[in-house]
């Protein structure tokens, strides 16, 4: 029984392929360009979350940006990690142990590299909110009540 397998790459297209082993073209393919645009659209994304909700929340994003660096360096770990494991797999055709783990050093520098480019990009970009902005939030009312009572007492002197 000849299996079929179907997958839809970022952009929306298909990847199929059917009555193959995973050698060859398959396992390229696997190796090279199916997951990363998902891993590099992912940190784009994130990162530019992150900025969105520090300026949100009032949160300095050069406490926050190496932190979801981090996280992300760790994701991606994980990531290639698990498809070095079905690499194994699969091209043990249920025998994994008689296989080498692939060594994932280089996908993960590639993507350790675009990851420290975005970060450092939107770091370099950030511009906290000065003090006076960030006091006038906390302090709207304040603000609107003293102007109003400096009003009325100037226009009560201007009567009496």
């Amino acid at each position: 029984m000849q299996q079929r397998l179907s997958v839809k790459r970022i952009d929306g297209r298909s990847i199929s392929y059917e009555g193959v082993g995973f050698e060859g073209s398959p396992r390229l393919v696997f190796w090279s360009g199916y997951i990363e645009p998902f891993l590099y659209d992912l940190i784009v994304k994130e990162l530019a979350a992150a900025v969105s909700a520090s300026k949100e929340r009032d949160v300095d994003a050069r406490e926050l940006i190496p932190e979801i660096q981090g996280l992300l360096l760790s994701g991606c770990h994980k990531v290639l990690a698990r498809m070095a494991e079905v690499d194994r797999r699969l091209l043990g055709k249920g025998y994994p142990q008689n296989v080498p783990l692939r060594d994932i050093q280089p996908e993960l520098t590639e993507l350790r590299n675009f990851l420290d480019q975005h970060a450092s990009a939107e770091l370099k970009m950030w511009k906290p909110r000065p003090a006076y902005e960030r006091w006038y939030e906390r302090n709207k009312f304040w603000v609107w009540a003293v102007g109003l009572v400096v009003a009325i007492a100037s226009l009560a002197a201007k009567f009496i």
